[in-house]
């Protein structure tokens, strides 16, 4: 029997497409994160937000990182669109935390549904023989153990949830193309692809999903912070990035959060393992 599988018109008393659904999102007081974790309550979800506020701070490199402000006040535009919403001032390096977040997010919210691993941090350019260790091992810890902490801290929980979990990684665009002076990033950002692709192989018997996204340059608080360590404008660090893409027009955090969603969507329910460029074509270029 043939079965019409086009979606038709959307039916606009249908319930938003996560309604239900609980989503973990590290780095989301700002940037990224929070983009994501708002777009994700527009849509129904309850949200728990991670991000350092004053649990800590991040040398070598000196690194303006979210403030409990910045949480704070994602936290309130979340709760302002109707949704339930959780924060917690953790630092990613700090796996007890972690899991301590984890399980207080599953106990008030009721289960765990979603995990956008977003935090990380980005550095000054440096020649890989003169990069200081303390910045080899701060990034290390933070933009790669730090994943890996969140995964180890939240996936017990998406397993108790069931199949239609799903975990997001997010790398970068240089994690396919690597770009000079930043190796120790670099580093990070390739490894997220084999710790998303060991963790799709592990959890596809739970029905359970991880992919990565991997963005080029966006005109967000990291790149910010590539301007100050760097030293040089603004709009000369964005027009290197646009001047290494396919399509020469600056990304948007929006663009990253809409390839996000469809891979935690259920139209994304097979797609596994998959590395999801969101670069204007860079890695192509």
């Amino acid at each position: 029997m043939h079965h019409d599988l086009s979606a038709g018109p959307v039916d606009p008393s249908a319930p938003p497409r996560f309604a239900g659904k609980v989503a973990f999102v590290t780095g989301g007081a700002r940037g990224q994160g929070r983009s994501h974790a708002l777009r994700l309550a527009r849509e129904g979800a309850d949200i728990a937000l991670v991000d350092l506020g004053s649990a800590g701070q991040v040398n070598d490199p000196d690194y303006n990182t979210a403030t409990s402000a910045d949480l704070k006040q994602t936290r309130e535009d979340v709760l302002a669109l109707g949704r339930r919403c959780v924060s917690f001032e953790v630092d990613v390096r700090d796996y007890d935390r972690l899991a301590w977040a984890a399980g207080d997010t599953a106990a008030r919210l009721g289960g765990l549904d979603f995990v956008i691993a977003n935090a990380g941090i980005t550095d000054g350019f440096h020649r890989t023989w003169e990069l200081p260790v303390e910045n080899w091992q701060t990034m290390i810890d933070i933009n790669l153990t730090g994943v890996f902490y969140t995964c180890k801290a939240t996936v017990p929980h998406l397993i108790e949830r069931g199949a239609g979990s799903a975990l997001v990684l997010i790398s970068s665009g240089v994690g396919l193309k690597a770009v000079p002076q930043l190796a120790h990033y670099v580093a990070a950002k390739m490894a997220l692809r084999g710790l998303s692709t060991s963790l799709a192989q592990e959890l596809g018997e739970y029905g359970i999903r991880c992919n990565t996204v991997l963005p080029g340059g966006i005109n967000t608080e990291m790149t910010t912070a590539m301007v100050e360590l760097n030293h040089i404008p603004r709009e000369q660090l964005l027009a290197g990035f646009r001047a290494g893409q396919l399509i020469n027009t600056d990304l948007e955090v929006a663009d990253t959060t809409a390839a996000v969603l469809w891979l935690l969507s259920d139209e994304a329910r097979l797609v596994t393992g998959l590395e999801m460029t969101v670069d204007a074509g860079e890695s192509k270029k």
